[in-house]
């Protein structure tokens, strides 16, 4: 961690001296599926399910939130993890509540949790997720991406 002047410094860079930033999703092409699996009970968390490999992300780049699409198998609340560490060595870096239980299981639908401040992320580390859902044991959850911001400050 650095200096205060130095988390100064990059606060200011990302609120004001934007104009280099750039926003891009992981995974590039399909969606990450994000799904309970089948033997979880309602609440209890799923197995991490890797989002993008080491290497991926940019250094250093930050996570800004979570796009989730159509949830697959039946509507349910849920919680959605992104973490970020080698496998079985996971830490979150955020978890976000997924309150669409009505949502119809129809093609089409989308919801974007923006996370109310970024997470920095340094060294392009691995990323994946984990799901916890209102519903007892089966095979639903979430198609995902991740938000990421890079070239923030140059």
């Amino acid at each position: 961690m650095g200096s205060i002047r130095t988390e100064t410094d990059q606060v200011f860079l990302t609120l004001v001296e934007s104009g280099n930033i750039r926003y891009t999703v992981q995974p590039v092409g399909a969606p990450t599926a994000a799904v309970s699996d089948g033997a979880a009970a309602a609440w209890a968390w799923s197995a991490y399910v890797q989002i993008v490999a080491a290497a991926v992300v940019p250094d250093p780049c930050w996570l800004t939130g979570v796009y989730l699409t159509t949830p697959v198998v039946e509507a349910f609340l849920s919680d959605v993890a992104i973490a970020s560490g080698a496998l079985a060595a996971e830490v979150d870096l955020a978890i976000v509540h997924a309150g669409e239980e009505l949502f119809a299981v129809v093609e089409g639908k989308s919801l974007y949790l923006p996370l109310p401040y970024p997470v920095k992320i340094i060294g392009s580390p691995r990323l994946a997720t984990r799901i916890r859902k209102s519903s007892a044991a089966s095979a639903a959850g979430w198609s995902l991406k991740v938000g990421i911001a890079a070239a923030i400050g140059t």
